[in-house]
């Protein structure tokens, strides 16, 4: 015994110097067990505190091999893969979002609550077992997320009053396990009524249209439904507008997208890209609509982040070739990522039919917002015009002789980066005829 622990006292000082072949024989020899029984659960333990030597030893060697690997030395320990993304889901998606950011919402800074946050959040009929309202994480997507209450409604204080025309977007996650077919799932709820703190989800009287998003549990079938304003002249059937279930669309344990778009008294929504709802007449008052969302629950556990609205369907071809140039920040990344999300692909269609219909060479420009340090961002807005490039090449059948590509980091600022919307606004791409 007394041997082998000078023999393991030796191997930890001769570490550092010695070979990898006689780091092998050290371990080996110090490990060979001894024939007395009684020292067995000694051996044991000091097997163990070599196993963990070992474990250290590979760290060590794998950190020298990582010295070269880009992304583990990106600066602000940025992820810049350029990997390929599947927009096979997206393909054909008639949705394309507005230009002008309206309003944004990560949750990074938000503050909710009832009193002097910026969201307004309101639980009721709340219960011990389930968990409250507010904002979290969740382990298969990286940021904060609004986690909506299982009874209740939410609202952001600073944006209010809906255009006639305009796109929203968020994602959104429903835990599988927490689901149920019952009742309601997230309601999207565009509401005439100055006051949404009063809003009630069963007896509304004003002007609205609520659009659910029902996800039911551990499966693919996801419900969606529209429902008018309460009329008390009117059954309940007749005040819904559309009620569907769908066999497949809802991507299970999975951040599904959402999408909506409003053009006067047209409302359409889509599902990871699909349309699953058009209604032409869904709002037929004029009234100064607000946004809301709401749940009445029997189940519990939705999720929503990233929620974009925007004004102004843009047409790249005519600003293309008027201006002589297309912003657009509806070309969607992951998080210190070039890797593009697929739902960007309607964007990029509709960038890659204005460059096809246009002569001459195109300068792709990557513009980010101001988190993290200049330099990373302006290797990383680099990076996302080259992938800009590169889809357009691959996807759309652009020449990649007529496309340059440069970037300018955070150098350029639109808006004010002090703000959620302002960054989102921040983080674009331009295409500039050459």
């Amino acid at each position: 015994m007394k041997n082998r622990i000078i023999a393991l006292l030796a191997f930890l000082l001769y570490m550092h110097s010695a070979s990898a072949q006689i780091i092998d024989r050290v371990i080996n020899r110090t490990k060979e067990k001894a024939k007395n029984k009684t020292e067995q659960k000694t051996e044991e333990t000091i097997d163990k505190g070599l196993n963990k030597v070992e474990e250290g030893i590979g760290n060590i060697f794998k950190k020298k091999d990582k010295k070269g690997d880009t992304k583990a030395n990106s600066p602000a320990g940025q992820n810049t893969s350029t990997a390929d993304t599947d927009f096979s889901q997206y393909k054909g998606s008639s949705f394309i979002p507005g230009k002008n950011v309206l309003f944004f919402e990560d949750f990074a800074t938000a503050r909710v609550g009832a009193g002097n946050g910026n969201w307004y959040l309101s639980e009721y009929d709340a219960l011990e077992e389930v968990e409250k309202p507010g904002i979290k994480t969740i382990a298969l997507a990286n940021g904060q997320w609004l986690k909506m209450p299982r009874k209740g409604i939410a609202f952001p204080h600073s944006f209010k009053k809906l255009p006639e025309q305009f796109t929203m977007e968020f994602d959104m996650y429903a835990d599988p396990e927490r689901m149920s077919e019952m009742e309601s799932g997230l309601k999207v709820t565009f509401v005439a009524k100055e006051d949404r703190e009063e809003y009630s989800v069963h007896w509304s009287t004003e002007p609205a249209i609520s659009l659910d998003v029902h996800p039911h549990g551990n499966s693919a079938l996801i419900h969606i439904e529209a429902l008018m304003e309460y009329n008390a002249n009117l059954s309940m059937d007749q005040m819904v507008l559309f009620s569907k279930t769908f066999e497949t669309g809802w991507e299970k344990a999975k951040v599904n997208r959402v999408s909506i778009s409003r053009n006067g008294k047209e409302v359409r929504l889509y599902l990871n890209g699909k349309e699953m709802l058009h209604l032409p007449n869904a709002l037929p008052k004029q009234a100064a609509y607000q946004l809301l969302l709401a749940t009445n629950m029997w189940g519990d556990g939705v999720f929503v982040s990233n929620i974009r609205i925007a004004g102004n369907v843009p047409n790249a071809t005519n600003e293309i070739q008027t201006a002589g140039k297309f912003v657009t920040n509806a070309i969607y990344f992951d998080v210190n990522s070039s890797r593009i999300k697929p739902e960007s692909w309607a964007t990029l269609n509709n960038t890659a039919q204005a460059i096809k219909a246009t002569s001459g060479n195109i300068l792709i420009i990557g513009h980010t917002d101001s988190d993290g340090a200049d330099e990373a961002n302006l290797k990383l807005s680099k990076e996302r015009a080259a992938s800009v490039k590169n889809t357009l090449v691959n996807e759309f059948g652009i020449a990649a002789t007529r496309l340059i590509t440069d970037g300018k980091g955070e150098a350029q600022p639109i808006s004010s980066n002090q703000t959620a919307s302002g960054k989102a606004q921040n983080r674009r791409v331009e295409f500039i005829k050459q």
